[in-house]
Order: C-alpha cells, then structure tokens, then sequence
C-alpha cells in the first residue's frame, strides 16, 4: 500500500511538473512566432519606407531591429519585442529550420544592399522572395511549437492512463487487504457480540490485520475457555451460596448460644472445604480474643485468649480487613495447632458492633508444594458466613436482653406486692407505734426518771427512723428516685470515701463524658456496683492499687473496676457466702445491663458493667 501511494504521489508530480514545463514552453514558443511574424511585418515597412521616405530615421531603426531579431532567431541572444521589452531567444532548435534561417539570412543581406532608392526595381524584386522565406521560418516554428502540444497532450493521456491503472490497482489492493479482511473481522466482533464462540477466521495475509485475526483468534479461544471455567465457577459459587442460605436459615433458629456456635464452624469448615475452623468471641473489655468453638481435628482446649493489639488478629478486629496468611507467621495458638498452610479469617460485626472473629484452615499434610490458598470467591463466601454468623449470634444474644427484660418486670411485679405488704402491716405498725410514743412521752412527768426519759426518746428515734426507712423503701419499691445528680462527682465521692477510709489508691478514669449519660435508676445502680466492687476488693484482694473507668466502645457504656491483687478461682466464687458478684450482677441485669468478670491467681481482678448505649440515652430522655 505505501509502494501504491508512493506511485501515485510521484505520477501526479510529474504530471504536474510536465504540465508546467509545457506551459513555459508554449509560451516561449509563442514569442518566437510572434517575433518571426513580426519580421515579415518589418520586411513589407522597409520596402515602403525605402520607397516613400528612404532618408527616414525610422527606416534604419527598422533596418536594425529586423537584422538585430534575425540574428537572435538564428543564433540566438536578445532582441525587443512588440512591446519594448528586452527579451531572450534560443537558437534554431534544429538543423531544417537553422538551414532555412541562413536562407532567409542570405535573402535579407542582398535585400538590404537594394533599399537604396536608385534600385526600386530590384528591391521590388527581392521583397517577395524574403516575404516567402519569412513565412516559411514562420510555419516551422508553428509546426515544431503544435509538435510539442502534441507530445504534451501524449505525456498527460499517458499520465492519465496511469492513474487510472493505480487507481484499480489500488481498489483491488485496498479491498483484498483491508476490506476483506474488515469484514471477516467485523462478522466476528458481531459472533462474539452475540456469545457465539465456535467459528475460525480465513487465512488473512501476513500484515497487520493478519496480526488482528491471530489475535482475534486467541482472545476467542481464552474467552471461550473463560466461559467454561466461569460456567463452572457460577454452578459452585450457586451451591455454596445455597448452603450458606440453608447456614443462615439454621443457625437463626438456634436459641442456645454454645449450641449456635458449634453450628457456625462445623458449616463453616464443610462449606470451605477446609480441614479446621475456630470462632473466637470478643472479651468484656474488648481487649483479647476468647476462642469459644472450633471444628476438625486440632489439639487445642477452650478458652485460649489472643490480644488484638499485635499480628493477625490487630488487622482483622481494628481495621476490619479479611486477611489471608500463612499459619505458621502468626502467634495464634489455634493456628499454630494446625499443620503449615493458610488461612482466611474475618471479623463478625452486627452493624457497629464486634462481637469477634471467624477463621478456616487449609492445609498440605503431606505435601507443601501442594498447599491450597484462599482466592477472592473463597474470602467473599466467608464473608456471607460471616454476616449470617453475626446476626444469629445477636440474635441470641437479643433473645437473653428479652429475658432479662421479662425477669425485671416480674421483679418489679413483686416489688409491688412488696410494697404494698410493707404498706398495710409494717409501715401502719410503726405508725400507729410512734404515735403511742408520742402520747406516752406526754403523760411522762417531769420529775421522770432522766434514764427512763432518755431511754423512751432513744425508742422514739428509732421508731421515727424505721417509718422514715420504710416510707422511703415504698417510695423506691414503686417510683425509683429521680436523681439527677453528677454521676462523676457520685464516683469520684466514693473513690475518695473509700481512699480516706482505707487508704487505697484508687485511680478514676472517664475518657468519655458521654459515657456518664445515663437514667438516674441507671446511675444508681452503677455507684452500687462501684461501691461493692471497691468494698470487696479492699476485703478480699489485697490489692496495692485499683482503677475505676468509664468509656464508650462498640456502641456500649462500659464501666470497668481493675485491681493488681492476689485474684481468685472464677470457678470457686459463686459458692459459700461470696454475695457481692451476685448482687453485682443483678443491680446490672436490673438496668438491661450486662455484668462479666474475670480473675485468675496473682493477676487481680477485672469487673466490667455494660450497658447499651441506646437504651441508656433513651432512658435518659425520659
């Protein structure tokens, strides 16, 4: 194609330059013949001038410049023309026409010698020979200049001819390597268009479009081996997600929680095709990893903690991320129980909340080079397990607020009763007594025993003291008071009580102001439990400092009591005449809260009271 260009460039050049070239010479020509017409002109004057005025001046300026156009037709030079002009002819272009200028040379010397006005009859004689001379110079040049239009006309038939033929060639050219093709090309853009992979391109030249229709050809067999595989890929990818909505619909149904979580890994493992799985919860005060349930066969007990603040577990519980890794570069126990391999593991959220963390164990027993790792379809299906896992778990956990919920309403039920009971028997004795107190006080004399008289204003008190107390237990047992006070100066107030009492560092710690906005009944409840915290660990701990904090995390209020004593056996608490956890425990459940400890010998003690924020801010409100 460019030798094609390249032909049809250089033929319209040299159609062009011919066409120029020809011109200058048609116009070169015509001067000649009006110069050589011209000295027929000048002829026929000299003879009339010879005749009428021979002395005139004009007739040797004839004389002149016919000679002086002569010579420069014949030989060539310069010469002027018709109008004044200087111009600058060539000499005789052949030998015919240079033998009839020497002719006319010949005649024009001896008709010269006659313009003499004694020799009329020999000039009259000579005139016509040279006219005829002349006029034969002047039908050669004529004939030579038609000659060369002649041959123009020729050269342009000819270019013309040749652009036609490139023309051709080129549309034969153009549709046999570029449209063709195109074509071919184009129906297979439509075949793939419409998903029709089975067809094969013609043999296409060597050239850049051959290149196309070889790569055209590929990317047909990739895409239809993509297909294929991607075909495959839906069917299992429909599978698992059909296994993982047959998951979702059990483990909702769950109602116990440890029951819940054997359900979650032991799907999990099966439906990644994995050879172990683990679901680790997040501790109370939301600083380690507690694995709660695992399936396949791994060594390992219960009940193991991770911090989140380092390695694997800092990237999937803080930033949220699904990370794929090796086993062996963690220090996760669970996975340091496995053989080497990778794992997969992501976070469990509810919405805002971080209830803990889910990850399956893919392993090479016997070969390491044959060790599988988790693609992007395998870390999505973990997510849906996820989401699914997340949302059962809080759910049951739901199910447990609902419970509690109906247990505080039967306590309050009883209150009631309660109440009522303390109304119509003890509260009406002690009235009617204080009022026999009264009496028996005024019948007293004045000269009355002054033991006696302290004695029975002493019973008087008490008496005074003990309806008082009642009132108030029936005022609480049927409307909480509405206490409106600083919790932090209420905290603060028993730090420093118990500080002056007991001379215990005790450090109080609110990060969050916000974490302070509770209900009065709330706030009560949490200076109880901070007091009988504190209380037992000035008792029981041994303690030489202790921490009191209040702050906000995963959508809760936390209220977390810490101490560096001696700890104790979680295991052994609850029995005896140990009270204080259980009482600690129902002052939070009392308020839709959560109460949750943890201890082990010469580690202290960690008490956590959490209540959610928006049933605290609501019952703010009201």
């Amino acid at each position: 194609m460019g030798f094609l260009f390249l032909a049809f460039v250089l033929l319209v050049s040299f159609s062009v330059a011919a066409t120029y070239l020809g011109i200058a010479t048609q116009n070169k020509d015509a001067l000649i013949i009006n110069l050589a017409g011209r000295q027929r002109m000048l002829s026929q004057k000299m003879t009339w001038l010879a005749l009428a005025e021979p002395e005139s001046l004009e007739l040797s300026e004839t004389i002149e410049l016919f000679d002086q156009t002569l010579h420069a037709l014949r030989f060539g030079g310069e010469t002027v023309d018709s109008d004044g002009n200087l111009v600058s002819l060539p000499i005789a272009p052949d030998a015919a026409l240079d033998d009839q200028l020497d002719e006319a040379s010949q005649t024009w010397a001896h008709f010269q010698e006659h313009l003499a006005p004694e020799d009329t009859e020999t000039l009259l004689l000579e005139a016509p020979i040279i006219l005829d001379q002349l006029d034969a110079v002047v039908t050669a040049f004529e004939i030579r200049a038609e000659a060369k239009n002649l041959r123009l006309i020729l050269i342009q038939v000819a270019f013309w001819v040749a652009a036609i033929g490139l023309l051709i060639w080129g549309f034969i050219d153009t549709r046999r390597i570029i449209l063709n093709p195109l074509s071919e090309l184009g129906r297979a853009v439509e075949k793939i268009g419409e998903g029709n992979l089975d067809w094969s391109l013609p043999p296409i030249e060597n050239n850049e479009l051959g290149e196309l229709a070889q790569t055209f050809g590929v990317m047909r067999t990739e895409l239809a081996q993509s297909r294929k595989k991607l075909e495959g890929r839906i069917v299992q990818r429909t599978k698992e997600l059909a296994t993982a909505f047959e998951f979702s619909q059990e483990i909702v149904a769950q109602r116990d929680l440890n029951e819940l979580l054997n359900s979650v890994v032991e799907r999990t493992r099966l439906l990644m095709q994995a050879e172990s799985a683990a679901l680790c919860v997040l501790s109370p005060n939301e600083r380690t990893l507690e694995l709660a349930s695992y399936s396949g066969d791994v060594d390992i007990e219960l009940g193991v903690k991770e911090s989140i603040q380092e390695g694997l577990t800092q990237q999937v519980m803080n930033a949220g991320e699904t990370i794929v890794s090796e086993t062996q570069c963690t220090n996760c126990k669970f996975l340091l129980a496995n053989d080497a391999g990778h794992c997969v593991a992501t976070s469990l959220r509810a919405g805002e909340h971080t209830l803990g963390a889910i990850c399956v164990v893919q392993s090479g027993k016997n070969d390491l080079s044959e060790i599988a790792s988790f693609d992007a379809d395998n870390q999505h299906a973990l997510n849906l397990l996820a989401n699914s896992a997340a949302i059962a778990i809080s759910n049951a956990n739901l199910a447990k607020v609902e419970r509690q919920k109906t247990k505080q309403a039967a306590a309050f039920a009883e209150r009631e009763q309660l109440a009522a009971d303390l109304h119509d028997n003890l509260a009406q004795i002690l009235s009617f007594t204080r009022i026999k107190l009264e009496r028996l006080g005024e019948i007293l004399v004045d000269d009355q025993d002054a033991e006696e008289r302290t004695t029975l204003m002493q019973i008087e008190k008490a008496t005074e003291t003990a309806y008082q107390q009642v009132r108030d237990a029936l005022t609480g047992l049927l409307k909480p008071k509405q206490d409106r006070g600083d919790l932090a100066k209420k905290l603060a107030s028993v730090v420093d009580e118990f500080f002056a009492t007991y001379q215990l560092p005790i450090k109080l710690e609110i990060s969050d102001s916000s974490a302070l906005m509770l209900p009065p009944a709330t706030q009560r409840q949490v200076v109880h439990i901070v007091r009988e915290a504190l209380s037992n660990v000035q008792r029981h701990s041994q303690a030489k400092q202790a921490w009191v904090r209040a702050e906000r995390a995963n959508g809760d209020i936390h209220f977390i009591i810490e101490d560096d004593g001696k700890g104790f056996d979680p295991q052994c608490s609850l029995g005896g005449n140990h009270f204080g956890l259980r009482i600690m425990r129902t002052r939070a459940e009392r308020s839709g809260g959560e109460f949750s400890f943890s201890s082990h010998l010469g580690e202290g003690t960690q008490i956590l009271a959490k209540f959610p924020i928006a049933k605290s801010e609501q019952g703010g409100k009201s």
